[in-house]
C-alpha cells in the first residue's frame, strides 16, 4: 500500500478545522510511514498536497525556499479513490530517484490542476504520461537549482492535456525554433514563462505567434537573445504583460508596438539598450507599467513617445540617460499616472515655456527622480502646484530657482519623503502649522535658504520625522531647541550653514538622535551639553568655534559612540587617558585644534581610525600593539621618539602619517612587522639610518612613500623594484554600520593625505587616492646609483630623489614606467647621458635633471618632451641640445667634449674649427680693406700712417745696429 516511500521521515499534517486550509496536507520528515496510510482518517477530501523538504515549516503550496529530501514515486492502485479530488500537488525543491517513473506514478490523478516541480532534479520527462492528467492547467518545472531540461516536440493531436494547460514555467538547455514550434501542443495557453535558457540568436516574437491565447510571456536571465527579437513584437497582439529581462544590447528596433492593444505591462529592464526610443513605440494604448530601469542606456527625449501612453500607472526609467522635460507636459493627457521614478536621468527646460501653464490631469503618489541638468537654472514646473496626494517626492539636482515652495509640504498631508536637495530654492523654510503625521524625512540641502528656521511646535507637526537635512545652505540662527525635542528624530544635519551661538542647553536623556552632524558653522562654546544625548552614535562638530577642554564623559557617557569628529576647533588641554578606550568607537578626528600633553596610549577594541595632526602633541608616539587601528594620523606635533615596540603581530595598518614632527631615530621598528601598509609619510622629521629591507615585504599594495625631508642615507634599497605601487587597498578597512537613508559622515580614511609630486603639494583625498602612487626620498643622504630595478614599479606616478647624493648613470629601465606623470633627479651627482627611451613616456608632466654632471644630447623633443623648458636640464655644464642655449657639436649623434690635459683633443670641443679660420680670415680681410679706404679717402691719416711705418722702421734699425755687436 505504498504510493509515497519517503526515504526520509515523513509526517501528515492535515487542518480539518475551521480558519485553516481546509483539505491542505502538508508532508515534513518526522515519521515514517506512507502517504496512503496516513491520510486514511482525513474525513475531509484532500485537495492540497504539499511534500515539504526536512526540517522545514509548511508553508503555502508555492513556497519556494526549501532544502530537498529524497523521494521515491510508485504507482499503487489504492491512490485513484482516496485521492479522487486532489487538485494542487506540490513536491517542489525535492529529490527523486526516479524520475523516469514519476509521471506514469501521478497519471491517475484524474483531478489534478497543478503541478510543481520546480527546483527538483528531474532527468526526463515524459509528457505522454502526463496526456492522462485531462484536468491540468499549470505545471511548473523550473528548477531553481540550475537543472537544465529539454523539451520534446509534443505533437497536440488528440492529447486532452495540451488543451487544458494554461500557465507553463519552465527552463529548457537551448531554445530554438523546435522548441517554440512545440508549444503548439498547448494552445490554451495564456501563461508562458522561460528563464535562465540559451537562446537561439534567431529567436524572435514571431515564433510565439502561434500561442494565439498568450496573455503573459516572460523570457527573463536569458542567454544570448538579441535585440532582433523585438521586430515582430506587433504579432503577439494578445499579449498583457511582456518581460524580457535577458542583458539585450544594442538599440530597441523599429517595430508595430502600436498593434499592442491589449499590453498592460512592459518590463524590459536589466538589459543594455541604448539610444533613443524608436518612434515607432507609441499607442500602446492599454499600457498601465513600463519598467525600463536596471542596466539600459537609453537617451534622448521620449517625451513623444511617452505622450502617447495615456494609460501609464507606473513609469521607472532609473539608470537612463533621457532628457526629460522638467515641466511634464507631454503627460498633458494622462489621468492615471501615479508612479514616475528616474534616477540619472538628465532633466531640461521645456523648449515651449508655453507649457508651463498646463493644468494635469493625473494626480502623482511618488516622484523619485533625483536627476542631473547641463543647464545652470531651470523654472519651477508648475504641475506640481495641483499635487496633492504626493507621499514621496525627490527632484534632488534640478537646479530649479525660486521661492522655497513651502507649499509643496502644506499641500500633500500625507508626505512620507519630501527631498528638494541640489536647487537654487531661496528665501525662508517655514514649516507648516498644522501636523503632518507621516512625514519621515525632510531634505531641503545645498540649496540657497536663508534666514532663521521658522515654525513653532516642530516636534509636533513631524511626529514621525526620522531624518532632517537642512545642511549645505546659509540658514542662520541658533539651533532651534525644539529639534532636539523631537521624539522620532535620528539624524539631524545642519551642516554647512551659519548658525551660531551656543548649543541648547537642558536636552531632554530620552532624545533618539544617532547622527548629529553640525560642521562648518559658527557655533561656540562648549560641548558638555551634548552629553545627555545617549544613543548618539554619530557627532560631527568639526569646523567651528567650540573651545574648552574634552571632557571624558564625552566618550564614557555615551556607549553608541562610534564617529566623532572634532577637527578644526578651539579645544585646548590634555586628553584624558581613557578618551578613546569606548568599546564602540571606530573613528576619532581631533585635528587642528589647541590639544598637548602625551597622546594616550588606551585605545578601544574598535578603533580604527584616529587623527590627532595639526596640535601641541609632544612626548614618544604611542604605542598601538593592542590596538587594532588600520589609519593612523599624528603629524604636526611635536612628537620625538618612537617606542620600543610600535606595533603588535596582528596591526593591519593601511596609512600611517608621522610627517612634520621631530621624531629622530630610525624606521626600522616602524615597518619591521606591517603587513598590508598602503600610505607610509614620515616626512619632515629627523629620521636617520638606512631604508631597511623589511619595507619591501609588506603582504599588500604600497601606494604612496614619502621619507623626504630627514637624514636617511644609505642606498636605496633594490627591492623597492618588487613593489608595484597600486591604488590603496582600502576594502581592507571594517566600515562601520551605518544609517538607513543616511549618508555617512566622510570618512578620516577618505579625508586627506599630503604628498608632493610635480613640484607641488598636493592634498588627496577621497577616491582620489586611487589614482596616485608615488615615492618621495627627497632631501636626504642617499648615496650609490639609482637601482635599475626601480623600472619594476609599473604602476607608479611620481618619483622624487632629488637633493641626495646619488652618482652613477640614470637607469634606462624608467622607461617602461608608463604610468608615471612626475620624475625629479634633479641636484644629484648624477652622471652620463640622458636615457633617449624617456621619450616614451607619454604621461610625463613633470621632468627635472637639474644641477647634475650629466653629459651628452638631451632627449629628443617630441610628446611630452617639448614641454619641458631649460630649467628641467640647467645647472649641467656638459648637457648639450635644445632647449638649452648650448648647441652640440656633432649633430650626428654624441657631442665631442673637451677634457683638458688629453693630446690630441685641443682641436675639438665645442666651437666648429673651420668655422673659427674662416671667420678669423675673413675679419682680418674686413680690417685690411677698412685701413686702405680710409688711407685712400684721407691724405691726413695717410700721412699719419706712413710717418709710423718711419719710425716704426728706424726704431727696428737702430736696436740692431747698437744690440747685435754687444753680443760678439
Amino acid at each position: 500500500m505504498e504510493w509515497l516511500r519517503v526515504r526520509e521521515i515523513l509526517k501528515v499534517i492535515s487542518d480539518r478545522g475551521s480558519g485553516g486550509n481546509k483539505g491542505y496536507v502538508g508532508l515534513r520528515g518526522t515519521i515514517l510511514g506512507s502517504l496512503a496510510c496516513a491520510t486514511c482518517d482525513c474525513e475531509l477530501p484532500i485537495r492540497t498536497v504539499r511534500v515539504v523538504p526536512a526540517n522545514q515549516t509548511v508553508r503555502s503550496p508555492f513556497s519556494q525556499s526549501h532544502r530537498p529530501i529524497s523521494l521515491k514515486l510508485t504507482s499503487h492502485p489504492d491512490l485513484a479513490s482516496k485521492f479522487t479530488n486532489l487538485e494542487v500537488l506540490d513536491l517542489g525543491f525535492n529529490h527523486f530517484n526516479e524520475t523516469e517513473e514519476i509521471f506514469s506514478a501521478l497519471s491517475i490523478l484524474s483531478s489534478l490542476k497543478s503541478l510543481t516541480l520546480r527546483g527538483c532534479e528531474l532527468t526526463s520527462i515524459s509528457y505522454t504520461s502526463l496526456s492522462q492528467l485531462h484536468s491540468l492547467e499549470f505545471l511548473d518545472v523550473l528548477s531553481a537549482l540550475g537543472l537544465n531540461i529539454s523539451f520534446p516536440t509534443i505533437s497536440p493531436q488528440g492529447t486532452k492535456f495540451s488543451s487544458s494547460l494554461k500557465t507553463l514555467y519552465f527552463n529548457p538547455k537551448n531554445v530554438d525554433a523546435n522548441v517554440l514550434r512545440s508549444l503548439k501542443a498547448f494552445p490554451s495557453l495564456t501563461m508562458l514563462e522561460i528563464s535562465e535558457s540559451n537562446f537561439d540568436k534567431n529567436v524572435t516574437a514571431g515564433d510565439f505567434a502561434e500561442l494565439r491565447n498568450l496573455e503573459h510571456l516572460v523570457l527573463d536571465a536569458g542567454f544570448n537573445l538579441q535585440n532582433e527579437f523585438f521586430k515582430s513584437i506587433g504579432t503577439l497582439t494578445s499579449l498583457k504583460t511582456l518581460s524580457v529581462n535577458s542583458d539585450i544590447q544594442g538599440f530597441l528596433p523599429e517595430a508595430d508596438w502600436s498593434n499592442l492593444k491589449e499590453l498592460q505591462e512592459l518590463n524590459i529592464s536589466y538589459n543594455e539598450f541604448e539610444g533613443p526610443l524608436p518612434s515607432s513605440f507609441v499607442n500602446m494604448t492599454s499600457l498601465q507599467k513600463l519598467d525600463f530601469s536596471a542596466g539600459n542606456q537609453f537617451s534622448g527625449n521620449p517625451a513623444s513617445n511617452l505622450a502617447s501612453l495615456t494609460s501609464l500607472e507606473y513609469l521607472d526609467f532609473t539608470g537612463n540617460l533621457f532628457q526629460i522635460p522638467a515641466s511634464f507636459s507631454f503627460f498633458a493627457n494622462h489621468s492615471y499616472l501615479k508612479f514616475v521614478y528616474g534616477n540619472g536621468s538628465n532633466i531640461v527646460p521645456e523648449p515651449h515655456p508655453a507649457s508651463q501653464t498646463w493644468v494635469p490631469r493625473f494626480q502623482l503618489q511618488e516622484l523619485i527622480l533625483p536627476a542631473t541638468t547641463q543647464r545652470s537654472i531651470i523654472p519651477f514646473p508648475n504641475f506640481l502646484l495641483s499635487q496633492t496626494e504626493l507621499t514621496i517626492v525627490d527632484i534632488t539636482g534640478w537646479k530649479l530657482t525660486g521661492e522655497f515652495p513651502n507649499w509643496l509640504l502644506v499641500n500633500n498631508s500625507k508626505m512620507i519623503d519630501f527631498s528638494l536637495g541640489n536647487n537654487f530654492f531661496t528665501g525662508h523654510v517655514k514649516f507648516p502649522s498644522h501636523v503632518t503625521p507621516n512625514i519621515q524625512r525632510i531634505d531641503v540641502s545645498e540649496n540657497v535658504i536663508s534666514g532663521q528656521i521658522l515654525g513653532n511646535n516642530i516636534s509636533s507637526i513631524f511626529p514621525k520625522l526620522n531624518i532632517l537635512n537642512m545642511s549645505g545652505n546659509a540658514i542662520s540662527g541658533s539651533l532651534p531647541y525644539e529639534f532636539v525635542l523631537m521624539k522620532s528624530l535620528v539624524c539631524l544635519d545642519l551642516s554647512d550653514n551659519d548658525l551660531s551661538g551656543e548649543i541648547p542647553s537642558n536636552i531632554p536623556t530620552s532624545s533618539f538622535i544617532r547622527l548629529l552632524k553640525l560642521s562648518k558653522n559658527k557655533f561656540t562654546g562648549k560641548v558638555t551639553l551634548l552629553l545627555a544625548l545617549k544613543n548618539l552614535a554619530y557627532l560631527c562638530l568639526d569646523r567651528n568655534f567650540f573651545s574648552g577642554e574634552i571632557p571624558s564623559s564625552l566618550f564614557s557617557d555615551t556607549p553608541l559612540l562610534s564617529y566623532v569628529d572634532l577637527s578644526n576647533n578651539n579645544f585646548v588641554g590634555k586628553l584624558p587617558r581613557l578618551a578613546f578606550n569606548s568599546s564602540m568607537l571606530n573613528e576619532v578626528s581631533m585635528y587642528n585644534n589647541h590639544l598637548e600633553g602625551n597622546i594616550p596610549n588606551e585605545f578601544g577594541r574598535e578603533l580604527y581610525a584616529l587623527d590627532l595632526s595639526g596640535n601641541n602633541f609632544s612626548g614618544p608616539v604611542p604605542s598601538f600593539k593592542h590596538s587594532v587601528l588600520s589609519v593612523i594620523f599624528l603629524s604636526d606635533n611635536r612628537l620625538t621618539t618612537l617606542p620600543r615596540r610600535m606595533f603588535g603581530d596582528n596591526n593591519d595598518v593601511v596609512i600611517l602619517d608621522l610627517s612634520n614632527n621631530e621624531i629622530s631615530g630610525t624606521i626600522e621598528d616602524i615597518i619591521s612587522i606591517i603587513g598590508v601598509l598602503n600610505i607610509l609619510i614620515l616626512k619632515g622629521n629627523k629620521l636617520v639610518g638606512n631604508i631597511p629591507n623589511e619595507l619591501c615585504n609588506v603582504t599588500s599594495v604600497l601606494s604612496i612613500i614619502d621619507f623626504s625631508h630627514n637624514s636617511l642615507s644609505g642606498p636605496i634599497p633594490k627591492c623597492l623594484g618588487n613593489i608595484s605601487f597600486d591604488s590603496p587597498n582600502f576594502f581592507l578597512l571594517k566600515w562601520p554600520n551605518v544609517l538607513d537613508q543616511v549618508i555617512y559622515p566622510p570618512s578620516i580614511v577618505l579625508r586627506r593625505v599630503n604628498f608632493t609630486t610635480k613640484s607641488r603639494t598636493y592634498n588627496y583625498q577621497g577616491t582620489i587616492f586611487a589614482y596616485m602612487s608615488g615615492v618621495d626620498l627627497s632631501n636626504n643622504k642617499f648615496e650609490g646609483n639609482i637601482p635599475a630595478e626601480l623600472g619594476n614599479m609599473t604602476g607608479i606616478r611620481a618619483i622624487n630623489l632629488s637633493y641626495n647624493d646619488l652618482t652613477g648613470h640614470i637607469p634606462s629601465t624608467l622607461s617602461k614606467l608608463k604610468d608615471i606623470e612626475s620624475l625629479d633627479l634633479s641636484f644629484n651627482k648624477l652622471s652620463g647621458n640622458i636615457p633617449s627611451q624617456f621619450t616614451d613616456l607619454t604621461s610625463l608632466e613633470v621632468f627635472s635633471v637639474a644641477y647634475n654632471n650629466l653629459s651628452g644630447v638631451t632627449p629628443d623633443r617630441n610628446g611630452q618632451f617639448i614641454t619641458f623648458d631649460e630649467s628641467s636640464y640647467e645647472g649641467n655644464p656638459y648637457l648639450c641640445g635644445p632647449p638649452l642655449r648650448n648647441p652640440c657639436a656633432d649633430h650626428s649623434g654624441q657631442p665631442t667634449l673637451h677634457s683638458p690635459g688629453v693630446e690630441g683633443d685641443r682641436d675639438n670641443g665645442f666651437m666648429d674649427m673651420y668655422v673659427f679660420y674662416i671667420s678669423m680670415a675673413v675679419s682680418w680681410t674686413m680690417v685690411v680693406l677698412m685701413m686702405v679706404a680710409v688711407f685712400y679717402i684721407s691724405p691726413y691719416w695717410r700721412r699719419i700712417w706712413f710717418y709710423f711705418i718711419q719710425v716704426v722702421i728706424d726704431t727696428c734699425y737702430y736696436f740692431v745696429i747698437d744690440y747685435f755687436p754687444r753680443l760678439y
